[in-house]
């Protein structure tokens, strides 16, 4: 089968998006796609079995659903997602091996493998690494993609040159805990999360001897999959979060975004050791 790359020529360093299919890309890569032909009719028959709630662009038809929640993944996923291509310009992934928290339903994972040769991907939810594998599947691609509660990671996954890490955090119970227990695993780590603000039940948790703020949030339960597993998360507030990072052994704690979003303010970081 056609690879997507030219034989004997070095790949570019940022990937190239093909105007005529938004959110698919074409170009040359370290890690080429296949350039697969998969009929509309199969297109169809996949979206058919599997309940999506995101979507991608395979040559021209979206694989997935769109708009599914109100207000929730209206438009295309693009690949590579914004955060994937700036983390690129300041890291290069070029080569690296990267564990992703949280795959959903597989656009992070689909990007990441445009850069990475080495991709772990890891869900709490069976149905998203069904839908993970199929998306990578159907966009020619492939990972290592595997059903694991993100808050008891085991050991046999190994280490990593950079965890990806978004949207997760601010769905679970422990996230101090869980800092903690990523900073074992990496060099580097990509995370983008909400924070708590200075709320009327602002909660202190003490771990290690030390103090951190943040709040209680409800989540709308294990069959809304936009939610974590648990009734609640606790969502740290910002100047916590970065402290508990740097106790976690990350020297360096650079602040990409700072955004406001419909849930709350919302912060893009890279903690690196």
């Amino acid at each position: 089968m056609e690879s997507r790359n030219t034989p004997g020529e070095q790949p570019a360093g940022k990937p190239d998006v093909n105007e005529h299919s938004p959110g698919n890309v074409s170009g040359r890569f370290p890690f080429p796609f296949l350039k697969l032909e998969v009929p509309s009719a199969l297109v169809s028959e996949v979206n058919g079995m599997l309940d999506w709630h995101a979507g991608t662009v395979l040559d021209g038809r979206i694989l997935g659903r769109l708009g599914v929640k109100a207000g929730k993944r209206t438009e295309p996923g693009a690949v590579p997602d914004r955060r994937i291509v700036n983390l690129h310009e300041i890291v290069n992934l070029t080569g690296k091996s990267v564990l992703e928290v949280g795959c959903f339903e597989g656009i992070h994972t689909l990007g990441l493998r445009l850069y990475c040769q080495d991709v772990t991907a890891v869900d709490i939810r069976p149905s998203n690494v069904v839908k993970t594998l199929t998306r990578l599947s159907m966009h020619g691609s492939n990972a290592k993609v595997f059903v694991a509660d993100v808050e008891a990671l085991p050991d046999q996954f190994g280490t990593f040159d950079l965890i990806f890490h978004c949207g997760v955090l601010y769905h679970l119970m422990a996230p101090l805990e869980h800092v903690f227990a990523l900073s074992r695993l990496c060099k580097h780590l990509f995370l983008d999360t909400h924070v708590a603000r200075n709320e009327p039940e602002m909660i202190e948790k003490q771990l290690g001897g030390v103090t951190y703020r943040g709040a209680y949030h409800d989540e709308a339960g294990w069959h809304d999959p936009f939610s974590g597993k648990d009734p609640k998360a606790f969502w740290l507030d910002k100047e916590s979060l970065l402290d508990v990072l740097r106790r976690a052994g990350f020297s360096s704690v650079k602040e990409l975004e700072n955004r406001e979003e419909r849930n709350g303010p919302r912060l893009a970081l890279l903690a690196s050791k």
